[in-house]
């Protein structure tokens, strides 16, 4: 059985996530520090094959020792807070992320190279289409529009485009199942 690690499982688009990956048949490990919700009960907690981990998603070593025995990496964690959040506390927010992002980068770089982690996923956002002036965003389209304006978004749009497969440190994912379906269009980072 497969098993994927989900960083900010216990969020809202990360929940969703989890329920999807358990309806698969997937075993999952879901980490979160429960800064923004705090610990709210989940209809899955109780599944066999989910196991919640209480962590922050900065420490390497943790997320090393989880992604060890994972397949697939769902990168999820991130500090948000609102709309409000993205002007008030933009240093913050880049900050963290950035810390986030280089410790899920560095430990999926090991797990990959020194266990069976075989995939990484990045979850975006859609204040990556910030600048927009035309609506409906369209995939692509935030690579044709000025870069977004809030530290959060641009800090989304970089993983985007600088993520470890485009870099050649981990190769390129090749999907032996489609993407998950959640309410709406998804599609996997970088894809086109």
């Amino acid at each position: 059985m497969e098993q994927v690690l989900v960083s900010g499982s216990a969020g809202f688009i990360g929940g969703y996530v989890v329920e999807e990956l358990l309806n698969r048949g997937y075993a999952v490990v879901g980490l979160d520090n429960f800064s923004k919700y705090g610990q709210v009960r989940k209809s899955y907690d109780d599944n066999p094959r989910y196991r919640l981990v209480e962590g922050d998603a900065r420490d390497v070593g943790l997320m090393s020792k989880l992604l060890a025995d994972c397949d697939h990496f769902i990168a999820g964690a991130a500090m948000i807070g609102g709309i409000s959040y993205f002007h008030t506390y933009a240093y913050d927010l880049l900050a963290t992320n950035e810390r986030i992002i280089a410790a899920s980068c560095d430990a999926a770089i090991a797990a990959h190279r020194d266990g069976r982690l075989r995939k990484v996923t990045y979850l975006s956002s859609s204040m990556v289409f910030e600048s927009a002036d035309e609506w409906p965003s369209y995939e692509g389209q935030q690579r044709e529009i000025p870069p977004p304006l809030s530290s959060y978004g641009f800090q989304k749009l970089a993983v985007e485009v600088l993520r470890p497969g485009r870099l050649g440190s981990v190769p390129a994912p090749v999907h032996a199942r489609p993407p998950l379906q959640l309410r709406g269009h998804w599609r996997e980072p970088g894809s086109r």
